[in-house]
C-alpha cells in the first residue's frame, strides 16, 4: 500500500465511519445534495458569474468560475440537507433499526469516494498531475478515480439539457 492510498482512505474510512453515525436516509440525502449541487452548479455557472460579475470587479476573471460555482454549491447543500433531515425525523421512529446504520456506512463510504474523485479531478482539470510513480501499484487510487467523472456524465445526462455540460462548463471556464 502506498502513501497515495493511505491519503486517499483516510477520508473513506472517516466517510464510513460518519455514514454509519448518519444512517442511510442522511447518507443517501447527503450524496443526492452533493451530486445535486456539483451538477445544478456547473449548469447554473454562468448565469453565477453574470450576476457575480459586477460585485467582484477587481477579481481576475480566471477566478469567477470558481467563486459562481462556490456561491451555488453551498446553498445548494444546505437546503437539500435540511429537506432530509425533515424526513429523517418523521423516518426516525419506524423499524429501520440497525439497517439504516450498516447501509449508512456503506453509503458514506460512497458519497467520500465521490468527493475525493472530484477533488482528483479537479486537480487534474487545473493542469496538476499526480505523478505516475505515485500511482503506480495503488489499489485504491484506480478505484476512486473515475467515480466523479462517471456519475457527472451519467446524471448530466439526466437533467433536462444537461448533454454535453462538461463541453460547455470547460468553454465557459476557457472564455472567463
Amino acid at each position: 500500500m502506498k502513501t497515495l492510498d493511505i491519503v486517499l482512505l483516510v477520508p473513506l474510512i472517516w466517510g464510513a465511519y460518519n455514514g454509519y453515525k448518519k444512517g442511510l436516509l442522511m447518507s443517501f440525502v447527503a450524496i443526492a445534495a452533493f451530486v445535486i449541487a456539483v451538477v445544478l452548479g456547473f449548469r447554473l455557472l454562468h448565469a453565477g458569474i453574470e450576476w457575480l460579475a459586477p460585485y467582484l470587479s477587481g477579481v481576475p476573471r480566471r477566478i469567477l468560475p470558481y467563486i459562481g460555482f462556490s456561491t451555488l454549491f453551498f446553498p445548494i447543500i444546505f437546503l437539500v440537507t435540511k429537506l432530509g433531515q425533515m424526513l429523517r425525523n418523521a423516518w426516525k421512529y419506524t423499524l429501520i433499526g440497525s439497517f439504516d446504520s450498516i447501509a449508512g456506512a456503506i453509503v458514506g463510504l460512497t458519497l467520500w469516494a465521490f468527493g475525493a474523485s472530484v477533488v482528483i479531478w479537479l486537480i487534474t482539470a487545473i493542469g496538476i498531475r499526480i505523478p505516475a510513480d505515485a500511482q503506480e501499484h495503488t489499489f485504491v487510487y484506480p478505484v476512486v478515480e473515475p467515480i466523479a467523472p462517471i456519475v457527472i456524465n451519467k446524471a448530466s445526462g439526466l437533467l433536462p439539457a444537461g448533454e454535453n455540460l462538461l463541453q460547455r462548463l470547460k468553454k465557459r471556464i476557457d472564455e472567463a
